[in-house]
């Protein structure tokens, strides 16, 4: 499996995507809020890059059949139903409904891919399923890691080295990328205590004084959710639905 990795969205061309197969990865928290919505029963996710995006969407649609959700400095922006937080988009909240989706991170890194073959976003919670679907449709993936405000993030990091991992069934290869080397070697270090590594990131530091440690709980879970978000049409589907339609 030919794998290259880009440790941030921000460096992400669309040459660098075009035609591949591409996994999106932010941990915390947009890819985990999106495969949990669409696991709770929502038709789709509109990733959009701002406000004046998110609103337009909007006035073309029913109030009934929506959910505004995103953040800004993760909290939820004013007016929007729904902030980052993956917990808050129940059966309840989001079921049969669209969610229009508006992040910091990693909304922005979905759109930097739309060029893509094929695009999915991933996370812990997602993990087997994404290796599942990037092994049965290529032989080649680019990871993106959505990191923070251009930053390397470390969940998203580990996240890309549990990826090849899998994908490498825990044998590198001879000839990698300097940066999926280093997301493979790095989780690699951490994989024996994972959870604490992934306590002392940044981002999740951050998101504990702003009082959302338990999304924390909730996003470092492995494989709980088998959902492929599959990009098309300008939004997240499961695969299925993709695949059908």
């Amino acid at each position: 499996m030919d794998a290259e990795v880009f440790l941030t969205y921000s460096s992400v061309s669309e040459d660098d995507v075009r035609n591949r197969t591409v996994v999106v990865i932010d941990v915390l928290r947009a890819c985990s809020t999106i495969t949990t919505a669409l696991h709770n029963g929502a038709r789709a996710v509109m990733p959009v890059q701002d406000m004046a995006e998110a609103g337009k969407i909007a006035s073309n649609l029913d109030p009934d059949v929506y959910r505004l959700g995103g953040e800004r400095d993760g909290e939820k922006i004013d007016g929007y139903h729904l902030g980052n937080s993956p917990p808050d988009y129940t059966e309840n909240e989001v079921e049969n409904r669209d969610v229009i989706l508006n992040t910091t991170n990693g909304t922005q890194a979905l759109s930097r891919a739309k060029s893509a073959k094929h695009l999915v976003a991933a996370c812990f919670l997602n993990a087997g399923r994404v290796v599942d679907f990037v092994r049965a449709v290529d032989d080649e993936v680019t990871i993106v890691c959505a990191g923070q405000q251009n930053r390397l993030a470390l969940e998203d990091t580990l996240c890309a080295g549990l990826l090849l991992d899998r994908l490498w069934e825990d044998d590198e290869p001879d000839v990698v990328t300097d940066s999926a080397h280093t997301a493979y070697t790095l989780y690699h270090t951490d994989r024996d205590h994972l959870s604490s590594a992934l306590r002392r990131a940044n981002h999740a530091e951050w998101l504990i004084q702003k009082g959302f440690g338990d999304d924390l709980d909730y996003c470092f879970r492995i494989d709980p959710l088998p959902i492929l978000p599959y990009y098309t049409e300008n939004r997240l589907v499961r695969y299925e639905q993709a695949s059908a339609s």
